[in-house]
């Protein structure tokens, strides 16, 4: 049996240290210098089991070499690579160059006390160094020293004098803890990232039926995402409805190749499709190179919408000002009313809608804008429930009747966003029309083609004036027709 006497920190004292007993086969060693060449052999040997079988690296920063010694043999003995610094600044030098799996740290030290060393280390910028466990070993067995080291980081305290294999036992415990927590760490970043390409997919595929199926139909209809939507679900509420279309498009698309067809209606369409979005509306669908979109918060976001695309179309004109490009013109038709929202089609096919008398009205609407020349034609009704009906320009179109609608629909045509030049001639007209539209409707159509005429002399391009003209005239000629008869 041979006894190692290891001294605490800054004691000179030999009875103040603690005694390590260790069991050698070699029987009782009564000289020093056999000691010795003991030692020298175990060394060796340790040496050659660490190379063999090492299960972890640790750093010992401890300036009492005699400590470094005896831990470094231990250690070794138990299968753990060992390395040894003297000082604080060399240990944090050693640390940063090569990190160790665990740090075994003295306190008392002359040019930095541990207490430092683990701050330092905990305040790395490199993360593997900050995550290395630290165990303090020192003689200091107050519990003001135990806290403290625990506050800056330390994982564990052992007070000299120690038993080796409590020692061993720590440094078993904290490195298989330090490895659960890599390996969950691992874990859980391979997870994260499944996670978050799961959910990049799952975005991707959300952004993709949400260029199919309005999101805002999905919230209507309270479905969180089109996989939930079943037929027959529906809804009932009040929207204003636009449609918007392109006038002469059939005459325009037989001077284009297929290609150039579809480059066309997407240009057309990605400059429209923004300012309804921005006016808090949704495409419900596209028929061809028209649009049909629906506006549930208020009249005012449709007709500011339809206003703002006529001038996104104006400056989309600019663009098209070379040859073998004309510059396109378009009608828009709104009307508010409630509608039905829902999912139709059967089990293979579903397709989301909208069925309402208003959407037909909104499509008859678009529809008279080429009879009448206007851009923007709207119910009078619908007009009329907007919170300021007078900052509009307006100018009446009298009375439509409409399939399947027992009473004629007022109409009116709004003339902001069109040419400038189109609004000026019109208002000069407005008062001549509008006279000649109540002597149309009260039957008096003398009064009324004289009203139409004088508003056709200075608008001639008028196709308002010109249609109540050609109606006015057959009334006319209709009840010459009949005094004749009657003669």
């Amino acid at each position: 049996m041979v006894n190692f006497q290891i001294l605490p920190e800054n004691c000179n004292t030999p009875f103040a240290g603690w005694m390590l007993t260790i069991q050698r086969n070699t029987g009782m060693v009564k000289h020093q210098a056999r000691l010795t060449q003991l030692m020298s052999i175990q060394d060796n040997l340790f040496r050659e089991i660490a190379m063999k079988n090492l299960k972890a690296d640790i750093m010992v920063i401890d300036d009492t070499l005699d400590n470094l010694r005896v831990l470094n043999g231990i250690l070794n003995l138990n299968g753990y690579k060992v390395r040894g610094a003297p000082n604080g600044t060399m240990g944090i030098k050693a640390v940063k160059l090569s990190p160790p799996d665990l740090i075994l740290l003295d306190i008392m030290m002359p040019d930095m006390d541990g207490y430092e060393v683990c701050q330092r280390l905990k305040s790395d910028d490199d993360e593997r160094i900050r995550n290395i466990p630290v165990i303090f070993i020192s003689a200091l067995d107050q519990a003001v020293d135990k806290v403290k080291a625990f506050s800056v980081g330390a994982v564990d305290y052992v007070t000299k004098p120690f038993q080796m294999e409590d020692v061993v036992a720590r440094i078993e415990t904290h490195l298989t803890l330090r490895r659960l927590q890599s390996q969950l760490e691992l874990l859980v970043k391979e997870r994260t990232s499944h996670l978050e390409e799961a959910l990049a997919r799952q975005e991707a595929l959300a952004a993709g039926y949400s260029r199919f199926v309005p999101p805002e139909f999905l919230q209507f209809l309270n479905r969180d995402d089109i996989t939930t939507v079943e037929l027959g679900d529906q809804i009932q509420m009040e929207m204003t409805i636009l449609f918007a279309d392109i006038r002469s498009f059939t005459t325009l698309s037989e001077q284009m190749s297929p290609q150039d067809n579809f480059n066309f209606i997407n240009a057309y369409l990605s400059r429209v499709g923004p300012v309804i979005r921005a006016h808090n509306g949704f495409i419900d669908k596209y028929i061809g190179d028209e649009i049909m979109a629906l506006f549930p918060t208020s009249v005012d976001d449709a007709l500011q919408a339809a206003i703002a695309i006529l001038e996104t179309v104006a400056e989309y004109n600019k663009t098209r000002q070379r040859p073998g490009r004309q510059a396109i013109a378009i009608g828009i038709g709104l009307h508010k009313g409630p509608v039905t929202l829902g999912v139709v089609g059967e089990a293979q096919r579903l397709e989301h809608t909208v069925i309402s008398d208003a959407v037909n009205l909104a499509a008859r609407l678009e529809g008279l804008s080429k009879l009448y020349g206007a851009s923007i034609i709207v119910s009078r009704e619908t007009l009329e429930s907007a919170a300021n009906p007078a900052a509009y320009r307006v100018r009446c179109l009298g009375e439509t009747d409409v399939k399947g609608k027992q009473k004629a629909i007022a109409v009116a045509e709004i003339l902001d966003g069109s040419v400038p030049d189109a609004i000026a001639r019109k208002l000069q007209t407005k008062a001549d029309f509008e006279a000649g539209l109540q002597y149309f409707q009260n039957s008096n159509y003398r009064m009324a083609k004289e009203a139409f005429e004088r508003a056709s002399a200075n608008n001639l391009n008028d196709k308002a004036v010109r249609h109540y003209l050609k109606r006015v005239n057959y009334r006319l000629a209709f009840d010459d027709a009949l005094e004749w008869d009657a003669r």
